[in-house]
């Protein structure tokens, strides 16, 4: 073997020289640089999980926000139809009271107006039959003193 290599040019120990340098080199890059960077790359790996693991979790709360969200303007909406339904029937009741109000305003201005055309009517009858009476009394005197 030491011929066959000897032929190659390659000395034995210098190749042992060699590779034992190189498993130094290696074993020192192993320490110094491998590990390292497979440190850092799993430390990147372990900050990307918790960065996707967060934005699931975002993902999740900006659903339940939504939803909530939904629910907080249906119940507004449903509020807001009851408000309004209940300011219609209160107004509804307001307008009929007003309505009442005023038909009760109308008859008894009018039950005040026909108290005093009645009144009013009674006076007439009363004052001309006072004249009628007066003028009668005048026309009979005439009569009698023109007789």
């Amino acid at each position: 073997m030491s011929q066959l290599l000897s032929v190659f040019g390659i000395d034995w120990k210098m190749l042992l020289v060699e590779t034992v340098n190189f498993l130094i080199l290696l074993g020192g890059l192993s320490y110094f640089l491998y590990k390292p960077v497979l440190k850092i790359l799993s430390d990147r790996a372990a900050v990307i999980g918790k960065g996707v693991k967060d934005a699931e979790e975002a993902a999740i709360a900006a659903k339940e926000a939504e939803k909530k969200k939904l629910e907080t303007i249906s119940a507004a909406e449903r509020e807001a139809e009851q408000i309004v339904s209940e300011a219609v029937v209160q107004g509804k009741n307001e307008r009929a009271a007003i309505v009442k109000n005023a038909q009760d305003q109308s008859e008894n201005l009018m039950s005040g107006a026909r108290a005093e055309a009645e009144e009013l009517r009674r006076r007439a009858l009363s004052e001309s039959d006072k004249e009628i009476a007066r003028l009668a009394i005048l026309a009979t005197e005439r009569l009698l003193k023109e007789n």
